[in-house]
């Protein structure tokens, strides 16, 4: 029971909503199963949030539901199969309630059917009053949720009172919505194909891209400003993001992050996230290109998403893997080595229970690492095993530089043959981190293999081979040849 779907579902629940879930069951329009199945769920809650303790099965609750009664693993099928049911509905009641525009849309739909003439124009303009508080907002969905506004408005004009100057006024806004909704929507599916092709595959421009080198987007650009200065503010913020990570410059990315910022705080944290997430992606893509210093950009991003408290799940309270290993791999790089002890004992409580404990230790590892406490940062290691492919090359090429420093060069040459062919052999990393990882495997066991046979010579040739290649822990291994240069 402890691996099937309910409690997979279960475990996503917040503790609020854990708590709210009891009294949608016990909810008779909601539940029609009966009081069995709020029994089931109330033995089974007991086990939140991980859902391990071995006493999870399900002929050791069904002796608490029907004590004295032979076990019928059909009941329980049925039980579990009933609560799973009623999680999905509880969620999708909970995705309605937060959906914003679109609950509100719908309701302004009920009101025009049930003919609520006074109601639904009350609605709407409160909905429209909304939508022009909110136009800087950067929305995939904003100029959608007008058009269906205006495309109710129309329908109400047409069973009520037939205003045609009314129902014009409308169309002639739907027209612009729907130019608006097709580009932005354009300029965020090539942004995302984008930031693909810089980090995570190569290959060429998909018909997205061709479609937009055909549009002359500079000038509609500034024919929107001009015809449409009240809905220019979001296209204007999807239009920078998308020639940033396209021009790939200092300048568009700083013009991106100061029109972003002017009104950050006003912003949703939906928006709020996706504009940092942006700012994000462009600093490390210029770091995995060479351009190092874009890590201590990348750190001040990190702070600003902590402090706006963008990195925290609101449903489930915690954060995700990779966001707390790019704290971390970004804050030791810039040698923010107090700030990452606190950001650890801050959050690692923040980190999912089944990812916590390696994580952790990895993170841990680090900060005795970077403070040269190579045997504590090795002990810290050694427990862990951890299969996430992330966290498991982390791991691998955090022990390969504990090796050197502790001078094991026997271990640590057959780990980096060992940690070569596991590379090779992943089908979870892309070419790019693939190539990455394979050429820090092979220049570092060329690198220990120089320096445990006092080869002095090569130093310089292997030190130039890495500096024109895409590697791994580049700098790391720059600055360990480096030192060795300077004793001979």
């Amino acid at each position: 029971m402890k691996n099937s779907k309910l409690i997979s579902l279960l475990k996503s629940f917040s503790e609020n909503e854990i708590k709210e879930f009891r009294k949608f069951i016990d909810s008779p329009f909601f539940n029609k199963e009966g009081k069995y199945v709020l029994r089931f769920y109330n033995e089974v809650r007991k086990y939140y949030p991980e859902f391990t303790n071995s006493n999870l099965e399900r002929k050791n609750i069904f002796e608490k539901l029907y004590p004295g009664k032979f076990y019928d693993d059909v009941i329980m099928r049925k039980l579990s199969s009933s609560l799973q049911r009623l999680a999905e509905e509880y969620l999708n009641y909970v995705y309605f309630r937060s959906s914003g525009y679109a609950k509100d849309l719908m309701n302004l739909r009920m009101l025009r059917e049930r003919r609520l003439v006074s109601q639904f124009e009350l609605k709407a303009e409160e909905l429209e009053t909304s939508f022009t508080e909110k136009k800087h907002q950067i929305d995939i969905d904003y100029f959608r949720n007008r058009f269906r506004l205006e495309i109710e408005k129309i329908n109400y004009y047409m069973d009520f009172n037939s205003l045609v100057k009314q129902q014009q006024n409308s169309l002639q806004k739907i027209q612009g919505y729907i130019v608006f909704d097709a580009l932005i929507n354009i300029l965020d599916i090539a942004y995302n194909i984008l930031v693909g092709l810089n980090t995570m595959y190569s290959g060429k421009a998909n018909v997205v891209l061709k479609i937009i080198d055909i549009l002359d987007l500079e000038a509609v650009s500034a024919m929107l400003k001009k015809e449409s200065p009240d809905l220019f503010p979001v296209f204007e913020l999807f239009y920078l993001r998308y020639l940033s990570m396209l021009k790939f410059d200092e300048e568009t990315y700083k013009k991106y992050k100061k029109t972003a910022y002017k009104n950050l705080d006003s912003y949703n944290r939906e928006n709020r996230f996706t504009i940092m997430v942006s700012l994000q992606n462009f600093c490390i893509t210029k770091f995995v290109k060479g351009e190092r210093k874009f890590a201590f950009e990348l750190h001040e991003i990190h702070k600003e998403m902590l402090n706006k408290g963008l990195l925290i799940n609101e449903t489930n309270g915690y954060m995700n893997m990779n966001s707390f290993r790019n704290i971390i791999l970004t804050a030791q790089f810039v040698g923010k080595h107090s700030w990452m002890e606190k950001f650890i004992r801050d959050h690692e409580i923040n980190i999912l229970p089944e990812q916590r404990e390696s994580l952790s230790a990895w993170a841990r590892a680090s900060v005795y690492y970077s403070d040269g406490k190579f045997n504590e940062a090795l002990k810290e290691l050694q427990s862990v095993k951890n299969d996430h492919f992330l966290t498991k090359h982390d791991i691998k090429l955090l022990l390969m530089k504990i090796f050197y420093e502790l001078k094991d060069y026997e271990t640590a040459i057959s780990f980096a043959d060992t940690y070569r062919k596991m590379v090779e052999n992943d089908k979870t990393y892309s070419d790019i981190h693939k190539n990455s990882h394979k050429n820090f495997a092979i220049f570092y066991s060329k690198f220990i293999k120089l320096v445990a046979n006092n080869i002095f010579s090569e130093f310089p040739f292997l030190k130039a081979e890495i500096e024109k290649s895409v590697c791994n822990s580049k700098e790391w291994l720059i600055e360990k040849i480096n030192k060795q240069i300077k004793k001979t």
